[in-house]
């Protein structure tokens, strides 16, 4: 039997602008296991590394008391946070640890509900569209919430564009009677053009645009930018409040570096995701010159280059874990 961890500690090392202050109760995502016996930890919206004497469990959620020690963060465990998604997998007969459990959290943070023949039906597009279950399953879930059958016999291509840029898109010109645009000028014009003559005849990711959304609606345009021999390609995704109309963030995501950035509340501050140490490295020797730039905008840039793998491509992984209630009935 697997002990439990409750009053065991997690060694955090200190990050200027954390938010953690001692004496506070927090919520703790265990994402993933590092090299060395350290660990990948979420706490409030960003990832930290950890090291801990505790036989932790990826996944795992749990309640900690926060004190620091010599310079660390120390959180000590009071509870373990009941997962209501696992419970609902196991209510079903699904399995846990495997694409049905990515594809229900990736639902569950759409806010769609854990049907069986939903997480099969997702399960079936992502095998067809030849995509990896962690970084599409959640372009798969805003297909459907926006009513787009998975089984459908164009799901799969747009799928694909949805992921343009990325491992295993594909140019979204094939399915486009018109250029991709390729500058600031073009991208800004394409974009304009996304909110006209909504009745007339269009391609797939017009009609995905088009579509709203339960509660929140994801515009999601293709962008390609070409520098000397250097060539850029990936999309840009906004997400609009369906009732309101207006923009609640963005993503740009490229082949292993993304973008997140929320556009309202008091935490405005541009996260950025890389997939590997080559691009992390390259990424913090720009992090000056983009905090500058976006300081003049009013907005922040988050000192942390995070872990690829805590971002879906449209919101941080660590955001919206807690799913106190599950929906499996719809």
């Amino acid at each position: 039997m697997t002990p439990s961890p409750v009053g065991g500690h997690i060694h955090l090392a200190l990050q200027t602008g954390s938010g953690l202050q001692p004496g506070e109760t927090v919520v703790v995502h265990v994402i993933k296991r590092l090299d060395g016996g350290k660990w990948a930890v979420g706490v409030l919206g960003r990832v930290y590394p950890a090291s801990s004497e505790l036989p932790l469990e990826t996944g795992a959620v749990l309640r900690a008391r926060v004190t620091s020690s010599a310079g660390r963060l120390v959180l000590t465990v009071s509870d373990i946070v009941p997962d209501a998604l696992l419970a609902a997998l196991q209510l079903q007969g699904l399995p846990r640890g495997g694409p049905e459990e990515v594809i229900a959290r990736a639902l569950a943070r759409a806010g769609l509900p854990l049907l069986p023949e939903t997480i099969q039906s997702v399960k079936s597009l992502l095998t067809r569209a030849g995509l990896d279950d962690r970084k599409s399953a959640r372009s798969a879930a805003a297909l459907v919430d926006k009513k787009i059958d998975p089984g459908s016999p164009g799901a799969a291509a747009l799928l694909r564009v949805l992921a343009f840029g990325q491992k295993g898109g594909e140019d979204p010109r094939r399915y486009r009677g018109r250029p991709l645009p390729e500058t600031p000028r073009e991208v800004k014009k394409f974009a304009d053009s996304l909110s006209a003559q909504p009745g007339s005849p269009s391609s797939s990711l017009q009609a995905f645009n088009h579509s709203a959304g339960r509660t929140h609606s994801w515009v999601v345009i293709p962008f390609v930018f070409t520098t000397g021999a250097h060539t850029l390609s990936g999309t840009l995704k906004i997400l609009f409040d369906t009732f309101k109309s207006r923009p609640l963030a963005l993503t740009i995501t490229t082949e292993g570096v993304a973008l997140h950035l929320p556009l309202l509340g008091k935490s405005r501050a541009l996260c950025v995701y890389c997939d590997s140490e080559r691009l992390k490295r390259a990424a913090r020797l720009g992090l000056d010159s983009l905090r500058s730039k976006f300081h003049n905008m009013g907005l922040e840039v988050d000192d942390t280059i995070k872990e690829g793998n805590a971002f879906d491509g449209f919101t941080p992984v660590e955001q919206g874990e807690i799913l106190p209630s599950v929906d499996t009935v719809g």
